[in-house]
């Protein structure tokens, strides 16, 4: 923004100065220059615009929203097979900083640096560390976009973090995932209650930085460069050109009983993907409340098909179902699940759904989905089974999850027909009134059976996190 304004200023007078002086002497100037234009700027729209009041820079920046967090992550797996690979752990220490301006003329920018290091603490051994986490140091600019936010639509580009329920942050270890994208957003009823939060949204893809790495490339998890993802060595040399999105999603007001999702995801040159979700809180005014929801999709192949040019069978033409059903109550949630993934002999994986922004992070919206892994990691199509109970203790500053998953597949070289999964989650979070605020310990305990190569797998994650 400042180009135009840079070649406003006076350069003759420097001709009598040193190199290194009139560098300095220029650089400040120009520093100044755009400040004070800056200052005036906003000045000017705080007469023009009553959406950015602000009495100066000062005022703006005392409105920008600063935020950060700590993160201590160790991670322990183990197996019982002795064919199968060493026991690993690893040990992060890290976290982000970053920002998001005040509005000014509806447009704000967003900046988060992170970082990770495991302090020398890991295996002198490769095999022994866990490869999910960033390994040694890494540096990222997770987050570095320019957002305009109107009131019936928002734009915002290009490095940022996504949800959505195919591409979403997967953030269960040092850092999130982070795209390089340009994300829309239209609300064109916000003036009609009923509707105000009916949002239609599209979104284009070009590159993937996954939550072990520090840069964003053409490539998703299916590539091997990506530490936790599902590796296919063959596609080492080549890259894809991202993904196409674009959803509708319908909630009356945040926390809603009732919340409708329609998306469709074109994977270019790997699948293309209809979603459907919807899900309902009956509120019966008792402190009981029954829940369903319901979801589906179809998938099929897209384009010059990189699965099918490595040799593993092009994306099935398959659908996916779910139902899940609880309740809520005051002292536990209690709930039901199911999932089945129609086959097609052939395909790659059998037909189980090509997923290359959560596969292996274990992020992906089914029901069913497990802290170690859900159906989509199994490759394999089939049935699964989830139950699950979640409760809060000590005025919500404890919350227990326990949780089990069946699932029902087609054997294949690494899974039996039945593997299952059982997990623990525990998170201590310290209160508002604390001292510690911001503060909270979580520990993840998981015992997956039937990977015929490993046996039995116990999987441990403990997480120190200061949120400020």
């Amino acid at each position: 923004m400042y180009a135009s304004s840079n070649n406003l200023l006076p350069t003759e007078d420097d001709a009598h100065l040193p190199s290194d002086v009139k560098n300095h002497s220029k650089a400040a100037r120009k520093a100044a220059c755009s400040a004070a234009l800056f200052a005036i700027s906003l000045n000017t729209a705080s007469n023009a615009d009553s959406n950015t009041p602000y009495d100066g820079i000062e005022d703006w920046l005392q409105k920008t929203q600063f935020h950060g967090n700590l993160r201590a992550y160790f991670i322990a797996r183990a197996y019982t097979d002795r064919q199968a690979p060493p026991d690993q752990t690893a040990f992060s220490l890290g976290g982000y900083a970053g920002l998001v301006t005040a509005p000014l003329y509806n447009i704000q920018a967003g900046l988060t640096l992170g970082a990770a290091n495991s302090l020398g603490l890991n295996p002198v051994a490769p095999e022994q560390i866990d490869p999910t986490m960033p390994g040694g140091t890494v540096y990222t600019l997770t987050e570095a976009f320019v957002r305009y936010k109107h009131r019936y639509f928002t734009l915002r580009g290009p490095d940022q973090v996504l949800d959505t329920p195919w591409i979403n942050p997967s953030d269960a270890r040092m850092k999130p995932a982070a795209f390089r994208a340009i994300y829309g957003e239209l609300t064109p009823f916000a003036d009609y209650s009923v509707l105000k939060n009916l949002t239609f949204i599209g979104l284009r893809l070009f590159e993937f930085n996954g939550r072990a790495e520090g840069t964003f490339t053409p490539t998703n998890l299916y590539f091997p460069e990506h530490g936790g993802g599902s590796p296919i060595p063959e596609l080492a040399d080549k890259s894809a050109p991202g993904a196409l999105v674009f959803g509708l999603k319908y909630e009356a007001h945040p926390g809603a009983p009732l919340t409708i999702n329609l998306w469709y995801n074109k994977f270019y040159n790997f699948s293309q993907l209809l979603w459907f979700d919807t899900n309902y809180i009956y509120k019966t005014g008792t402190g009981f409340d029954p829940l369903f929801g319901v979801q589906f999709g179809s998938q099929w192949q897209d384009g010059n098909n990189l699965l099918a040019q490595v040799g593993k069978g092009t994306a099935g033409t398959t659908q996916a179902y779910g139902v899940i059903a609880g309740i809520d109550t005051p002292y536990v949630r209690l709930t039901a699940a199911y999932n089945g993934i129609t086959k097609q002999s052939g395909a790659f994986a059998g037909g189980d759904f090509v997923s290359p922004y959560t596969s292996g992070y274990s992020t992906d919206p089914l029901y069913t989905t497990q802290m170690i892994g859900g159906i989509i990691e199994k490759q394999s199509p089939g049935s699964a089974l989830r139950i699950a109970a979640t409760s809060y203790f000590a005025d919500k500053t404890i919350k227990a999850l326990v949780s089990y998953g069946g699932y029902y597949i087609a054997p294949t070289s690494t899974y039996v027909s039945n593997p299952y999964e059982t997990d623990i989650d525990l998170t201590y979070s310290f209160p508002d009134t604390s001292p510690l605020s911001g503060l909270s310990v979580r520990n993840r305990f998981g015992w997956m059976t039937g990977n015929i190569k490993d046996q039995n797998f116990y999987y441990e994650r403990f997480q120190i996190q200061y949120q400020f």
